[in-house]
């Protein structure tokens, strides 16, 4: 369902992901996960859609795709979309706690605080 792991420019982690409706697999970028949130879940978001990954079972849930972009307001219409098996799970994990700093990335302007992604394998 996912590969091509790496770090995006933000400092974060983005994935090529394929999940159950998809017709071809669609570049998605991992939200900056910061202090003060837990790191129980990740929020994900491509050009036409945003949902949601379960760090502790590898739950999926994805909003319907949308033309103009799928924003947060959005996952109120999102639905379970599969689940990342045990590699992928742990491959996406480890992605994410390596990109894991209080100023991850830069625009030159502004630092993205990825600093509670050291907390994503303290799930079960």
């Amino acid at each position: 369902m996912i590969s091509n792991i790496r770090r995006n420019i933000m400092g974060t982690t983005s994935f090529d992901g394929m999940f159950p409706g998809m017709r071809k697999p669609q570049d998605f970028i991992v939200y900056p996960l910061h202090q003060g949130n837990e790191a129980t879940h990740a929020k994900v978001q491509s050009d036409t859609r945003i949902g949601m990954i379960d760090l502790g079972n590898g739950q999926v849930i994805m909003s319907p795709p949308r033309a103009g972009g799928a924003y947060g307001v959005h996952l109120a219409q999102a639905k379970a979309a599969g689940k990342l098996s045990a590699e992928e799970l742990l491959m996406l994990k480890a992605a994410i706690f390596a990109s894991a700093h209080g100023k991850a990335g830069t625009n030159g302007i502004v630092y993205t605080d990825n600093s509670a992604a050291l907390e994503v394998f303290k799930q079960a």
